[in-house]
């Protein structure tokens, strides 16, 4: 069959179940903000509101693809390692080898796109579970990236680098208007494109997207690349406004960003999930840990909190999605 005249009409089973990310995340985020504009005076202030979405717009690019594997019911662990990876490896060649910017950044991300692609290789190949391949390429990523930091140790990024995360359109950070730009253009083509409704299918029975000639190992190395390729642009950004290689960069990004598609609606089990919603988790988790701040809860407590949201995410997502 011609994929490219598969659309929603094409009979694949798709079960009916409450989707916990439609409405209740927003709900639930709206209701926290409203409960944190009345509880501190700081917390609406422009300054804060601008801060946090600030500070969300580095980690969105990463949630762009890691949003997509788990609706195709993959995941790829190794995210917050390419976000620390690509910024430190941009800077390396900046620094050490005296590359320009743009050739530093786009050998830099092309890195990246050939790390995920051989991860996806390895998943669809030998039929690897891509947990266990992510943990992997985790540990290995970030091996590079402590190289990178004790070979760069004590110096700063050049000027060029340190401006991206600064460049701004009127008085907009440009990283906050991409993240607006992405969640509509993103969400209309999850929601109308049948090139990205196939990820949906594939998600919900792989056997029978491939009976109507979905070709998911080609899809899923393609996702993965693309999962790599947002990390990393996202982790030279976040370099960029730090300024120094900073072994702490992605640390437990993956399990935020994890958090934050399962309460945007994303399932463990695929064949759930949208940008949009994955945005909105991303927010909602950091305004809890900005409203931690401004009440000064400890650190670890805050780890703590998430780690118990995380959890109950994933019940839920168990209790609703798991065989369907």
């Amino acid at each position: 069959m011609n994929t490219d005249t598969l659309s929603t009409s094409a009979p694949i089973s798709r079960k009916k179940s409450f989707n916990f990310g439609s409405f209740t995340i927003i709900a639930i985020a709206l209701s926290l903000f409203i409960f944190l504009s009345f509880a501190s005076d700081t917390f609406l202030s422009t300054r804060n509101i601008y801060s946090i979405l600030y500070g969300v717009s580095f980690q969105f690019f990463a949630i762009i693809g890691f949003t997509y594997l788990m609706i195709m019911g993959e995941i790829d662990l190794s995210v917050g390692s390419v976000y620390a990876f690509s910024g430190m490896f941009m800077g390396y060649l900046m620094v050490m080898m005296k590359v320009p910017l743009l050739p530093a950044m786009g050998i830099s991300l092309l890195v990246c796109v050939l790390m995920g692609m051989l991860t996806g290789f390895l998943v669809v190949r030998f039929r690897l579970n891509s947990m266990m391949v992510t943990i992997a390429t985790l540990t290995l990523i970030r091996g590079l990236s402590s190289y990178f930091v004790k070979a760069m140790y004590g110096a700063t990024y050049p000027p060029a680098m340190r401006h991206l995360s600064k460049i701004e359109i009127g008085d907009v950070y440009i990283t906050i208007i991409a993240m607006v730009v992405l969640v509509i253009v993103l969400e209309i083509l999850l929601k109308k494109s049948a090139m990205f409704k196939r990820m949906y299918f594939v998600g919900e029975n792989r056997q029978t997207a491939r009976i109507y000639g979905i070709k998911s190992d080609r899809i899923k190395i393609a996702m993965f690349a693309i999962s790599a390729l947002a990390a990393a642009v996202g982790g030279i950004l976040i370099s960029s406004r730090v300024s120094y290689a900073d072994t702490a960069i992605g640390l437990g990004l993956e399990f935020q960003l994890l958090t934050a598609a399962v309460l945007g609606g994303a399932s463990l089990y695929g064949g759930k999930g949208s940008i949009l919603g994955s945005c909105i988790g991303l927010i909602f988790l950091a305004t809890i840990l900005n409203g931690m701040v401004i009440f000064n809860i400890e650190p670890l407590l805050q780890q703590l909190i998430i780690g118990v949201i995380l959890i109950i995410s994933v019940f839920i997502d168990t209790r609703l999605n798991r065989g369907n």
